[in-house]
């Protein structure tokens, strides 16, 4: 306690802060904040490296018996980590203020496509309000350039059908 008071006269603290102070209230905000953003980007993490090893599983060219064992082992190993960092992020929302959507083990297994996993709503900065964070606007976007590029696909097909043709 001496070491403390020592160290405060040499910084010229004139007053500490207080539980119920302005700053004490504004840091603590910020490591909240910080501890649930060090969640997500875990959770993150994991789950997508998971997504791509469930790809690689059902790839055809993965072949062989001990490469997808050895897959299969990794995607066990990868299962237990996801789990502790769903934990902590479990956690970290529920302490946020007001508090973030809790996930579930069953939630994150279900998650078949990056565009599913919409952990980012939450991320640094808020793009809820954006027309391609809502599941909807995704979907349009998607026919909508599926739909730029049928000329082109019309084109590819005028020239393939033919050729299918003459080789049957």
């Amino acid at each position: 306690l001496e070491v403390v008071k020592d160290l405060e006269i040499r910084l010229g603290v004139v007053r500490r802060w207080e539980p119920d102070g302005d700053d004490w209230i504004r840091v603590a905000k910020m490591a909240k904040n910080r501890r649930y953003q060090r969640a997500i980007d875990a959770l993150e993490g994991l789950v997508v490296a998971r997504m791509f090893e469930l790809s690689k599983v059902n790839m055809s060219d993965t072949e062989g018996y001990k490469l997808r064992k050895h897959i299969a082992k990794a995607l066990q190993a990868r299962s237990k980590g996801v789990r502790s960092a769903l934990e902590r992020y479990n956690e970290a929302a529920a302490a946020m203020t007001p508090p973030r959507t809790q996930l579930s083990w069953e939630q994150i297994v279900d998650y078949a496509f990056l565009a599913d996993f919409d952990l980012l709503r939450d991320g640094r900065e808020d793009i809820r309000g954006e027309p391609w964070a809502q599941p909807a606007g995704r979907i349009a976007m998607d026919q909508h350039f599926k739909l730029l590029r049928v000329d082109e696909e019309i084109a590819h097909l005028n020239l393939e059908i033919p050729r299918l043709v003459t080789h049957m």
